[in-house]
């Protein structure tokens, strides 16, 4: 029979935690540094930007089974740890052992002031748990979310190398995760209420109907999944979460299901799932997806966040937009479904009742003659804020363009699509100058801001050139697979 506990459970290294009230509601790194001093844990920015505050955490999987991945702990809360192994840097020595990443570390000279090494730790033993061949591509991908500003990021590199052929570490080995297994299967079971100082709040529904019910009862309830924004929104003093609802763990609404047209996906499916399922099914939203996010936030942070947060510069809408993408909303009462070209209203406003949470995207997969091509500008590659996106969709047929799609972010208050231009290109040959005279249409009908990402006239600068590149590179590819 479940129950109702009023505290949250997890553990940290190989100690058993129980966490009640107004504590629940702090940052984890917050917590780790101030409570129980373990400065090991470094904080930087407090965004989850910097990656020095790197904890790997185990969840359990389908299987029950603890999974391991690593996140920023500054924006992930105590009260979203429930059920949880918690790793820090702490654990990885080992009778009087450095672990091998630490000794690579030392070795290789990578760390000189040390702030974000720790975190960088942490990322090289996440790595060489995994197990698999240890190449400079996979050193720079899984340490693309740690920044360090002394080494030039080469003697880091070389550290991650020489992990190739140690001895196995074994860090996970270390810890009764079976006997953790066991009491988080059963905890599982249950509901969590905690009541903090004044109106502090939060729950923890056992399953989406309990959830439903909570969402009819109390619609102004804060739901976190990964909740990576609204950290970084709470650690700059803008957002403090006091009444919340945590539904990262219901796994109705978790699973990524693949049918013969559409990808079913939860909206707490988190990005590094949907990574791995976009990869062969949708390239160009895979390739997108690998860089708008490091690994520790694409480990937290949810496909439904991104749609709800309502950012007219998310990196995953415009893609949503152009592929026809429904969002399956539920309540209490039943379920209803609303395309997402449909779905916002206004800037940070959408087509959703106040009884209502989005349970499920159901993503449409481009047919075979389809080209889909997504494009991100921003003043950095990697995990930067975009100042403009634009995603394309279309069919050709002997020749001419048919079934276009276009969508563009950062260049009004919500994402938009640009009919004019889509009006455009339909039926037309599929040539460098038509797309040339749509970008012209489309720059026309945009109506961007300024701001410290780039003035307007940019914005619109930016569209027209990207509307070339993709005439360019797709054309390209075509005379290459002809030759």
């Amino acid at each position: 029979m479940a129950t109702t506990r009023e505290k949250i459970v997890f553990y940290l290294n190989n100690e058993r935690v129980e966490i009640a009230g107004s504590e629940a509601f702090q940052p984890l790194s917050t917590w780790l540094r101030l409570r129980k001093g373990m400065t090991g844990t470094k904080v930087v920015c407090s965004e989850g930007d910097c990656g020095a505050c790197t904890v790997m955490l185990g969840w359990l999987n389908a299987a029950g089974k603890l999974e391991y991945r690593i996140i920023d702990s500054c924006i992930q809360f105590l009260f979203q740890l429930d059920c949880c192994h918690v790793i820090t840097i702490e654990a990885l020595e080992h009778n009087g052992q450095l672990h091998p990443a630490q000794t690579a570390m030392v070795e290789c000279f990578g760390s000189q002031c040390g702030f974000c090494t720790p975190g960088f730790v942490m990322g090289l033993a996440h790595l060489a748990e995994e197990g698999r061949e240890i190449t400079t591509t996979t050193v720079k991908e899984k340490l693309a979310g740690n920044l360090c500003r002394c080494t030039g990021y080469e003697a880091i590199v070389k550290a991650g190398l020489t992990l190739n052929g140690s001895p196995s570490p074994g860090l996970l080995a270390r810890f009764d995760r079976q006997g953790m297994e066991t009491e988080f299967q059963h905890l599982a079971t249950d509901s969590v209420k905690i009541t903090g100082e004044g109106d502090q709040v939060f729950f923890k529904p056992q399953n989406l109907a309990e959830a439903l019910k909570l969402r009819a009862a109390m619609p102004h309830l804060r739901i976190i999944a990964g909740g990576t924004d609204l950290g970084v929104q709470h650690n700059k003093g803008k957002a403090l979460l006091t009444q919340v609802m945590f539904i990262a763990h219901l796994p109705e609404i978790g699973q990524i299901k693949e049918t013969e047209t559409a990808l079913e996906i939860g909206a707490v499916a988190n990005w590094s799932d949907v990574l791995v399922a976009t990869k062969s099914k949708l390239p160009a939203l895979h390739d997108i997806l690998k860089i708008f996010a490091a690994e520790q936030i694409r480990n937290a942070a949810t496909i439904g966040g991104n749609i709800i947060n309502a950012s007219p510069i998310a990196d995953s809408i415009p893609c949503l937009f152009v592929m026809g993408a429904q969002l399956v909303l539920a309540s209490s009462a039943g379920e209803r479904q609303v395309d997402i070209n449909h779905f916002y209203t206004g800037y940070k406003k959408f087509d959703m009742q106040p009884n209502e949470m989005l349970t499920k995207i159901v993503l449409p997969l481009p047919k075979a003659n389809a080209l889909v091509g997504l494009y991100k500008v921003s003043k950095r590659r990697d995990l930067d804020i975009a100042t403009v996106t634009l995603a394309i969709h279309l069919s050709v047929a002997a020749g001419k363009i048919a079934d276009v799609h276009l969508a563009a972010g950062g260049v009004a208050a919500t994402v938009v699509r640009m009919r004019s231009a889509e009006k455009a290109l339909l039926n037309q040959p599929f040539t460098e100058a038509a797309f040339a005279q749509a970008g012209q249409i489309a720059a026309a009908e945009i109506r961007p801001l300024s701001d410290v990402r780039g003035s307007a006239e940019f914005r619109k600068i930016l569209i027209r050139n990207l509307f070339l590149k993709f005439a360019s590179g797709t054309l390209a590819v075509k005379r290459m697979a002809s030759a």
